[in-house]
């Protein structure tokens, strides 16, 4: 399950730090998000993306060299794949998305960790198959590193 909230919440955890499920594998809060949408797990596809700010010059004499600072910030991107979901699921991503715009929020992935950043990507990426049978979704989150 991948769920994706807004404001931070608390998922309960045990002794050992595994998280606490119900009998329908549900994630247990304190308190509930403003807004949340479940999904079902991304595509195995998904990519992530280090931008360091590095960059790169040549010399007089062709080498190239790479300059760096340590101040720079480390921007981590990861790009999710949803397929085959259903038009509710769509509704309710769209309607996410729409109050969620610019803001922090949390991502509880199928991985079980939490991540907190900003979706980049606009909502109207999202693609039909089948005559609205299904739907097929990307999205970029800019995690805070």
């Amino acid at each position: 399950m991948f769920i994706l909230a807004y404001p931070t919440t608390v998922y309960l955890v045990d002794d050992d730090g595994n998280f606490l499920v119900d009998d329908e594998d549900n994630y247990l809060v304190s308190g509930s998000p403003d807004y949340s949408v479940a999904l079902k797990d991304p595509e195995y596809s998904n990519i992530v993306r280090y931008n360091t700010g590095a960059i790169t010059r040549e010399n007089r004499h062709g080498q190239a060299k790479v300059f760096t600072d340590t101040d720079w910030p480390i921007i981590k991107t990861n790009v999710y794949t949803f397929t085959t979901l259903i038009f509710s699921q769509i509704v309710s991503l769209k309607s996410f998305l729409d109050n969620t715009a610019g803001l922090n929020i949390e991502i509880l992935d199928h991985n079980s960790l939490l991540k907190t950043g900003y979706i980049i990507t606009s909502d109207n990426e999202i693609i039909t198959q089948k005559d609205n049978c299904s739907y097929d979704v990307s999205f970029e989150f800019k995690e805070d590193v």
